[in-house]
């Protein structure tokens, strides 16, 4: 059907927005592939939808290795994820660990407030343990159980499809990440979107941290 004809249009503009990172020397992209409330979806477009995972994390691991590209999956409910998908993503994240030259996290059954909850548990485990004292916790140590922890926090976050809205995607990260609201659908974005973006973020945006 035309939404999983969308979605394989989807993964493939995947690689070649990577491409165009890697050409202006950006060294992290995060993607939002599938939240938590994907599941709720039509139970046939769900199974179309890690059908197409399952295909598509051998490409994408071939390409990956080839470009050298590390790969983090970065789920906050992974226990939903089927067996057949889970054994393509273990093996594409292990087979680009070596890999140096560009890091991209793909959120699969991801959820910004399941993350944050999950890191709340984690805390709150330590507490307990008496790992960690309640009069100590800061943001360091929300921000290390992060799932993002391997990564600094996003410089900018682009939205696509004319929705203005976070959609439960990195809610701890962008704090002060600077969004770009473009009226294009994802499988629709060309190389000139990105670059307007980048001119925009240089030139035109004041980043103050609040001071």
């Amino acid at each position: 059907g035309n939404a999983t004809q969308g979605h394989w249009d989807g993964s493939k503009t995947l690689m070649e927005f990577s491409k165009w990172c890697q050409s202006e020397g950006v060294r992290i992209l995060t993607v939002y592939a599938f939240s938590t409330e994907n599941w709720d979806r039509d139970p046939a477009e769900v199974a179309a939808l890690m059908a197409i995972f399952c295909k598509y994390c051998d490409e994408l691991r071939v390409e990956a290795v080839e470009r050298g590209i590390r790969i983090h999956v970065l789920a906050t409910e992974e226990e939903r994820i089927p067996e057949n998908v889970r054994k393509g993503v273990d093996r594409m994240v292990e087979e680009t660990k070596h890999c140096g030259e560009f890091t991209m996290n793909i959120c699969l059954s991801y959820g910004g407030r399941g993350e944050i909850v999950n890191a709340c548990k984690s805390i709150a485990s330590d507490v307990r343990s008496g790992i960690l004292d309640v009069d100590q916790i800061g943001e360091i140590d929300v921000q290390k159980r992060m799932l993002t922890g391997n990564c600094c926090d996003p410089d900018i976050m682009i939205r696509t499809s004319g929705e203005e809205r976070l959609s439960n995607f990195l809610l701890w990260q962008v704090a002060y990440s600077e969004f770009f609201f473009l009226k294009k659908q994802w499988p629709e974005l060309q190389k000139e979107d990105l670059l307007e973006v980048i001119r925009t973020f240089a030139h035109g945006r004041k980043r103050r941290y609040g001071k």
